[in-house]
């Protein structure tokens, strides 16, 4: 009997002083993203691959347990552009990639500082869905000469550029619209009444290939993603 006081007693005390420093707090954040395409051109020539900017906005729900640590989700809508260019004959041909992932990073929190001004970081992992994708960009197109020009000077070129935007018909076959990974970020927040003000920060990292396994000696596409963005966060006291 007497144990059971003592260990009534003990969970009476974990549970006030839990719920002492339990908090929930839900906000809004935005920012601006910069995503590179870790691949490689393989046996395209005359071809680069570079980043791409976009912008990100999510809802982040945190959950405190003390004073320094913390579990935040964060249901987003995140884009992870890029950008095609070919260089020598064929400079001036481009394409941009405009893809937009339906994503939700979970990580610790891990906050250090004063009562109102603190640093903090952020490490854990996300998922990520392959919403829409996007190509725009400049093509050449076969024009034939005019058969009865006969001032040369005004001769039709063999080839003209074209410009083209349209959506992408995702495959099943060879697109994974499945993202996994893992991410990182740093940052400081300020505390103002039940506001949090924040600047963070973050990196992900994709740890699944944008194509499944459809053939030989395919060159993986991997994702790698850094945002830095603004928020606010409402603290709701859980009491």
């Amino acid at each position: 009997m007497k144990n059971y006081s003592i260990l009534s007693c003990f969970l009476a005390l974990s549970l006030s002083v839990f719920s002492a420093f339990a908090q929930l707090s839900v906000g809004v954040q935005g920012g601006y993203v910069k995503n590179y395409l870790n691949t490689s051109t393989g046996y395209l020539v005359s071809t680069q691959y570079a980043p791409a900017t976009g912008f990100s906005i999510g809802i982040p729900i945190r959950y405190s347990v003390n004073k320094w640590l913390a579990f935040q989700v964060e249901p987003q809508l995140i884009q992870k552009n890029y950008r095609l260019n070919r260089t020598g004959s064929l400079d001036g041909l481009y394409q941009t990639t405009t893809n937009q992932y339906l994503q939700l990073p979970i990580m610790g929190h891990f906050s250090f500082g004063g009562a109102r001004l603190k640093g903090f970081m952020n490490l854990g992992g996300y998922a990520g869905y392959w919403a829409t994708s996007t190509n725009q960009g400049a093509l050449f197109a076969f024009s034939p000469q005019l058969e009865d020009e006969t001032d040369e000077s005004d001769a039709l070129p063999d080839y003209l550029l074209q410009k083209f935007n349209e959506s992408y018909t995702f495959d099943g076959r060879k697109d994974r619209r499945l993202e996994i990974g893992l991410l990182a970020g740093t940052g400081i927040g300020y505390q103002a009444g039940r506001y949090n003000f924040f600047v963070e920060g973050r990196y992900y990292y994709a740890l699944s290939d944008q194509q499944k396994n459809y053939m030989i000696n395919q060159i993986p596409r991997y994702n790698q993603t850094y945002a830095l963005q603004v928020g606010c966060l409402y603290q709701l006291t859980l009491r």
